[in-house]
């Protein structure tokens, strides 16, 4: 019993430093750290507490110690490695300048009333949405300077023009997602915002079980054309020299090769603010963050928290607070 205990503690701790090298490691660049990345990596946790509970047979105090000490480090690695737990060690100080929200409103129920009630009781300044709903232009209605670009929308009480679209008037026409480039008239002076709606790669992670080798070349096909959208997306803010937040849904987590190649020299808000996980979509098992607010290094942020959806939805609004640097 006591050999069998000492195994599987040890065997649990390789395996766990394993999963979190190899998410933190492979994602997106093999296929099975991008179906362990993008599926629900709590069920690693599950093995802890019977563990835990078998160390009361064992009556040695050292191995007792010995074996506690490496469920414990384990215990760190699974919820700030593998799982992504973030304790808000990274915010800034100072009053916010700025409360920004983010929300991919697909699969909801939102009407123009209920999103102004979220907006105006969480005092949001500027909300980018994706998947947004509203081509009758309702939120201007209600008070809002509205741009509806389609997939993309943007909420702001500041002024705003839209950059590099030769035609703003009818980007609405458009069946494709198209980042669009926003320079705001806030305040505390100009900032530009980047709302992306990105591709995802979880179609191709689809066709993985029972594709085969032709599954296998339709997730490196899906694969490659994410990272082609997300490096076009980037190369619209490249030489930009104003303050610059990117903001939306990635439809990739931090971990992944996509993101760190195209994104990673920005401070991610929740990453450096939030505190616990994040999730920002659902499904019936699991969450994972996938929504984010990217800052370029003139700001900083002071919170950020993912809100519950008053109006339903596999997404959850993403609101962070922040300041500019000086």
């Amino acid at each position: 019993m006591k050999r069998a205990l000492g195994l599987a503690v040890w065997g649990y701790g390789v395996l766990v430093a394993a999963l979190w090298l190899m998410v933190a490691l492979l994602t997106d660049s093999a296929w099975l750290p991008t179906l362990v990345a993008f599926g629900p990596r709590w069920f690693a946790v599950l093995p802890l507490l019977p563990l835990g509970g078998m160390l009361l047979f064992v009556t040695g105090a050292r191995r007792r110690s010995t074996y506690a000490l490496v469920l414990a480090l384990s215990a760190l690695v699974l919820v700030f490695g593998f799982l992504d737990g973030r304790t808000g060690l990274g915010r800034s100080h100072g009053p916010p300048v700025l409360r920004l929200l983010t929300h991919n409103l697909g699969a909801s129920h939102v009407t123009a009333d209920a999103l102004d009630r979220l907006l105006r009781e969480q005092r949001v300044d500027v909300a980018a949405l994706q998947e947004c709903p509203f081509y009758d232009y309702s939120p201007a209605r209600l008070g809002w300077r509205f741009y509806y670009g389609g997939d993309l929308c943007l909420v702001s009480r500041f002024p705003f023009t839209v950059l590099d679209e030769p035609d703003p008037d009818n980007v609405w026409r458009r069946y494709d997602r198209e980042p669009i480039l926003f320079d705001i008239d806030a305040p505390g002076g100009h900032f530009q915002l980047l709302n992306v709606h990105l591709a995802t790669i979880r179609e191709g992670i689809e066709t993985l079980p029972a594709g085969g080798w032709h599954g296998l070349s339709a997730f490196v096909s899906n694969r490659d054309q994410a990272a082609l959208e997300s490096r076009r997306a980037r190369a619209k803010i490249l030489h930009r020299t104003a303050p610059v937040l990117v903001v939306g849904d990635f439809n990739v987590p931090v971990e992944s090769a996509i993101y760190r190649e195209s994104w990673g020299d920005l401070g991610n808000a929740f990453s450096r603010c939030g505190r616990g996980f994040g999730h920002t979509k659902f499904t019936r098992l699991f969450g994972i963050r996938i929504d984010h607010v990217l800052m370029s290094e003139r700001w900083g942020c002071t919170d950020a928290q993912v809100l519950s959806s008053p109006y339903g939805g596999d997404h959850a609004p993403l609101v962070v607070d922040l300041v500019t640097l000086r």
